[in-house]
């Protein structure tokens, strides 16, 4: 298939550099007129990983306008080409930046509320992201009225399907369960974790527990709990703290048995909230003095 044939290219999408996994532009439709994000990637031998997330991507289509819909599908022996329906916005953490102060904790509140239909589609049907972050959340509108779009689902699992794949989530976001490889006992409270997190780094425009090297950033990311931080109201900080709710292990998780580490797991992400109570909690700062 040739992306002429049947999309024009408007314009790339993002950075003008080439991204890490490929490159995105924005396209139409000659059939429609309709707006179509097309991704494109170079095969070769070096970004194996790149064209597995594409192709999982590619297999995550709803009809819900809050996920992704999947037009087109197409690899060749030199390129992998994923068209999806645009979806406007721009990223929560642009969206952020714009605010006012006094914007922000409203703004959260409808946000978390927002997030409610998406998820709730992702948990009937069993799908775990596994990738939210700031740029796989896109917010269209204003403070005021706004729509929340969640895309990206390169690292999505869903149960139904068979999972053989050990993949490497990224550190600072991914729950522990995620960091260790148990994919047999992901949920959406590993979404939830991650959720935590990005609003953690919302508040202070950075992750929490990071180091330069990558072994210490993986043993705080497993063992230590989410820290304070002067940015963040005490009342918010109170509901993050139980969203990214995790074991601390006194001895690396990668000395003991499968055995003996997923009850410890599970039993931590059994005490994060839905987003249904996450929900009501912010909701409820409303009448509170949440910033003393």
């Amino acid at each position: 298939m040739e992306i002429s044939d049947r999309y024009k290219i408007i314009e790339r999408l993002g950075k003008q550099r080439t991204r890490k996994f490929g490159d995105v532009f924005l396209g139409e439709d000659k059939r429609n007129n309709i707006r179509v994000a097309i991704k494109a990637l170079k095969k070769d031998s070096t970004n194996s990983l790149a064209q597995s997330r594409l192709r999982q991507e590619a297999t995550f289509s709803f009809s819900n306008d809050t996920l992704p819909v999947i037009l087109d599908f197409h690899e060749g022996e030199r390129e992998i080409i994923l068209v999806k329906e645009y979806i406007e916005g721009v990223t929560i953490d642009l969206f952020w930046k714009q605010l006012k102060n006094k914007q922000r904790i409203p703004f959260l509140q409808k946000f978390m509320y927002s997030l409610i239909p998406p998820l709730n589609i992702l948990n009937s049907e069993k799908i775990t992201h596994c990738d939210i972050k700031p740029e796989n959340i896109l917010v269209h509108g204003t403070a005021d009225s706004f729509k929340v779009s969640l895309i990206d689902f390169g690292l999505s699992i869903d149960k139904h399907k068979p999972e053989q794949r050990s993949t490497l989530f990224p550190l600072g976001f991914a729950a522990p369960e995620l960091l260790l490889n148990q994919l047999d006992i992901i949920s959406q409270k590993s979404d939830i974790y991650a959720l935590g997190i990005l609003i953690w780094r919302l508040f202070t425009g950075k992750l929490p527990l990071t180091h330069p090297n990558p072994s210490i950033f993986t043993n705080l990311q497993l063992t230590h709990p989410l820290p304070t931080h002067e940015s963040i109201p005490r009342k918010v900080f109170e509901i993050l703290e139980k969203m990214t709710v995790k074991h601390s292990f006194k001895l690396p998780p990668n000395k003991m048995k499968k055995e003996d580490v997923i009850p410890l797991l599970q039993a931590a992400m059994n005490q994060r909230p839905t987003i249904e109570i996450i929900a009501k909690e912010f909701s409820a700062l409303k009448t509170r003095r949440f910033w003393i």
